[in-house]
């Protein structure tokens, strides 16, 4: 069954309202430590470059590895990498990417508590984000956003960002408005999280984020 979706692409402050507050206040829960995790994420693919930074340290990522709270994984060109999670989260990243995964595992015992990821440039590939969690939420320097089971993408250029959906529907949020994306629609929003208009996406745009992703998209 496909869960809705609500994608909040502004920042969170004291504009946010109607059905906009509800996310805001997830993503201003105070979270708990992540030492000890109830899950565990792997590497399962990677192309090209991949590397990982942990505090000081910067070491290349292969497959086989655990990921941890705290990484930062970036990809070079024409670099991919999949990351599987033990709740069926799988996040596939495309060349020349940035992402920070602070808020990726739980803590021990905790089933329940919101998780995600950052975004700070290139482009991500989220396959039913959800599974056991109780949400899933991934932040750009533009956007918010508050999930459940879909397939979808975010990209990030200039700190600009553009949503798709492959499968599920997506409720956009802006300003004071909603819109609704299904199968095959995407939006752009601008470094200033103001939001264009939903349009269904060209197969030459779609075409190209499959390409940069990779097989495991």
């Amino acid at each position: 069954m496909m869960h809705n979706v609500l994608l909040i692409l502004k920042r969170c402050g004291t504009r946010c309202a109607g059905a906009l507050a509800l996310s805001c206040a997830i993503l201003a829960t105070p979270g708990a430590s992540f030492a000890q995790s109830a899950d565990q994420c792997q590497v399962t693919r990677t192309s090209g470059r991949v590397l990982v930074e942990r505090g000081d340290d910067r070491d290349r990522l292969t497959a086989g590895e655990m990921v941890q709270s705290g990484d930062r994984i970036i990809t070079r060109r024409r670099a991919q990498v999949t990351i599987r999670c033990t709740d069926e989260v799988a996040i596939v990243v495309g060349a020349q990417t940035r992402i920070g995964l602070d808020r990726l595992l739980r803590p021990e015992g905790d089933a329940t508590s919101t998780s995600g990821i950052d975004v700070f440039r290139g482009i991500v590939g989220f396959l039913r984000p959800g599974g056991r969690r109780d949400g899933f939420v991934v932040r750009t320097p533009s956007a918010v956003a508050a999930v459940r089971s879909t397939e979808w993408t975010i990209e990030v250029d200039d700190n600009a960002t553009a949503a798709f959906v492959r499968d599920g529907v997506v409720l956009v949020g802006f300003a004071e408005n909603t819109v609704r994306l299904t199968p095959g629609d995407g939006v752009d929003v601008a470094a200033d999280g103001s939001g264009g208009p939903v349009k269904q996406w060209g197969q030459g745009r779609i075409d190209g984020q499959s390409e940069r992703l990779g097989p495991d998209w």
